[in-house]
């Protein structure tokens, strides 16, 4: 005599909600990943693609928002020469208004605007290994946070650096580049911030009398992390090699990481340093103080 087991065939109304309710919460989980890391990383380089010197800002803070930092700086900027005669000062103060956007986790887009909120100079800054995006030096193309600068043409030109500071705690490094025509007349400072990432400071390069191999060994070894587009007219003396990107004395005071991620973060090192003063105690229990 043959058995056969009897199967349910009815559906369970409970359970179907349960497993409903858990595929939504998963799902809404994967979306919000995904448009905090790859999602926004498309957004924010699409957006960057759409940007130009002497754009309006408005049109900037359409397509990444409203700024978290705003302040003044000055630049020298070159006169335009009238009635066909040079000018006697080609040179003349502007002040601008300078803009930072912290792109979440990702990087940091920073902007310099004239008295008619007409961008100047833009930045482009990575911080992290998921924002590496590609970006066009005149015929070139690099990807910030990859590309070492040696893929790019040595700055040959006495003006066109490189520039760079090294202290204690702060470092950064910067080189001009310019094609003409085939760059819209445009120049494009590339270069390692401080506030970006990878991080590799110019150790080793002397400030007053470098060595060209020096140069030549650091640019194959740094991967840039930062990009300054420079319209026409901008004289860059001043400005770099700190305005390649924003001020890492300002943006880092900036909490961007998930507020789970902070709390777990803390009371890991609360953990990690109470089984540390445990095991001093221990010791000294043991051994005796320490002399």
């Amino acid at each position: 005599m043959s058995f056969s087991p009897v199967i349910e065939t009815r559906l369970n109304v409970w359970t179907l909600a349960a497993v409903l309710t858990a595929l939504y919460g998963l799902f809404g989980i994967a979306r919000g990943w995904w448009h905090a890391s790859l999602g926004k990383r498309r957004r924010v380089v699409r957006a960057y693609r759409r940007i130009a010197p002497y754009v309006r800002h408005d049109y900037v803070t359409e397509q990444f928002g409203e700024p978290a930092w705003q302040h003044k700086a000055t630049v020298r900027q070159y006169s335009a020469p009238t009635g066909g005669n040079e000018c006697d000062e080609p040179l003349h103060d502007v002040e601008v208004t300078v803009r930072t956007w912290p792109l979440g986790l990702l990087g940091y887009l920073v902007t310099w605007c004239n008295d008619d909120d007409e961008v100047l100079m833009y930045s482009l800054t990575t911080r992290s290994r998921l924002f590496r995006p590609r970006v066009s030096i005149g015929p070139y193309r690099i990807t910030l946070g990859k590309t070492p600068l040696a893929a790019l043409p040595h700055p040959n030109v006495e003006d066109s650096g490189p520039w760079f500071e090294l202290g204690a705690r702060r470092f950064s490094y910067a080189e001009e580049h310019y094609f003409g025509n085939p760059g819209g007349y445009l120049r494009w400072a590339v270069g390692m911030s401080d506030a970006g990432s990878p991080l590799t400071p110019p150790i080793g390069l002397n400030g007053d009398a470098w060595a060209a191999e020096d140069v030549a060994a650091f640019r194959r070894a740094a991967r840039a992390n930062s990009v300054l587009v420079i319209g026409p007219a901008i004289d860059t003396e001043g400005v770099l090699p700190r305005g390649i990107a924003p001020d890492l004395d300002t943006v880092r005071l900036l909490e961007l990481r998930h507020p789970i991620r902070v709390a777990l973060t803390t009371r890991y090192y609360a953990a990690k340093t109470a089984v540390e003063r445990w095991k001093d105690r221990k010791r000294e229990v043991r051994e005796g103080p320490l002399p």
